[in-house]
């Protein structure tokens, strides 16, 4: 007698399948479905199927299911949301240029305001640290999806707006559609955010280490000396004797291996992965700043962030890091935009 199949896990199996191009037919017990090729040989199945009544059941434990599961966990899952603001800031941008984003190699004014509509994501990463223990946890941080820029808080202000969250289908034009850059530099935070909240951990395992290297030590210094001590035995032979002046020689190696081997052990392995999205469109203030740096001009737009109620940081032009204190550097009669690191190399 083929066993019932189970209605949420039947309802889950039509909507990862939907999600991934299949066409499918909902009756009753069951459904009809027309899958992609690729998909298909994926999961191990016809092309035309019919899942529940006559045909295969899905039930917990069967590989079908199985299959399922992983590749809907396979992906990130991803909230699309706009968030409605009180009010957009009209004036007083110029005092914010110095409290929010300085230029101190450069002069710098107001050229312009607009209103806009802008993209932020909230990347959701989870952390597995692994030594001679295991630590674990998740961690969130807020980016600009369009410049990749860093925003300090936004994970938790974004709550405190009323958030209207889209349908499938329903998720207006605005966001980027490949946010890679905008994933690396959340990716990056995270890895600091990771950091701090590891600190007791690595610290915990690193004198660990140093106790357990220097009770080591100890042990084969006490062994060194005792076996010194053998040598003046009265009944010890000659043979003996050179056995153990070799021993004692060795006692060095072995010693160098054994704190390798502590090493080893408490070496600190840390993964980070993201797991989950929240991608909100969210109306803004464009500031056109004119930098006039040398003989050289550039305008470039400063978002003003009504969930933060300050200006985005800048981005550094050559390795990316976020930027509120910008330097500057000339390349091919342009200006660019430099932390402080890479203004020391320019």
């Amino acid at each position: 007698m083929r066993a019932a199949s189970d209605p949420e896990l039947l309802s889950f199996a039509g909507q990862v399948l939907e999600r991934h191009g299949a066409l499918v037919e909902v009756q009753d017990d069951r459904f009809l479905g027309l899958v992609p090729a690729r998909l298909a040989r994926l999961l191990e199945l016809p092309e035309e199927i019919q899942l529940g009544g006559e045909g295969p059941p899905i039930v917990y434990g069967s590989p079908l299911l199985d299959r399922l599961i992983s590749l809907a966990t396979g992906e990130i899952p991803v909230v699309y949301g706009r968030l409605e603001v009180p009010y957009l800031k009209k004036a007083g941008f110029e005092q914010l240029l110095e409290q929010d984003v300085s230029f101190p190699e450069a002069k710098v004014r107001v050229a312009g305001r607009a209103d806009a509509r802008t993209t932020y994501m909230v990347l959701v990463c989870r952390y597995v640290a692994l030594s001679d223990e295991r630590k674990e946890g998740l961690v969130q941080v807020g980016v600009h999806e369009g410049t990749g820029a860093c925003i300090q808080s936004l994970e938790e202000l974004w709550s405190e707006f009323q958030p209207e969250f889209f349908l499938p289908g329903k998720v207006p034009p605005h966001f980027p559609v490949h946010p890679a850059v905008a994933v690396s530099s959340a990716l990056q935070a995270a890895r600091q955010v990771v950091e701090l909240e590891l600190s007791a951990f690595l610290e915990s395992m690193r004198r660990r280490l140093r106790r357990d290297v220097d009770n080591t030590r100890e042990y084969y210094e006490a062994l060194r000396k005792e076996m010194e001590e053998s040598l003046g035995h009265p009944l010890l032979t000659e043979g003996q004797r050179r056995e153990r002046e070799g021993k004692i020689e060795d006692l060095p190696q072995e010693m160098a291996r054994k704190i390798e081997d502590l090493r080893q052990k408490y070496q600190i392995q840390v993964n980070i992965t993201g797991c989950a999205a929240l991608r909100f469109l969210v109306p803004a203030a464009l500031v056109m700043v004119e930098i006039m740096y040398r003989k050289l001009r550039r305008t470039l737009p400063v978002t003003w962030n009504p969930i933060t109620r300050h200006l985005d940081p800048l981005v550094c032009e050559s390795c990316h890091v976020s930027l509120r204190r910008v330097y500057l550097g000339a390349e091919d009669g342009e200006v660019r935009l430099l932390c402080s690191d890479c203004g020391r190399r320019r």
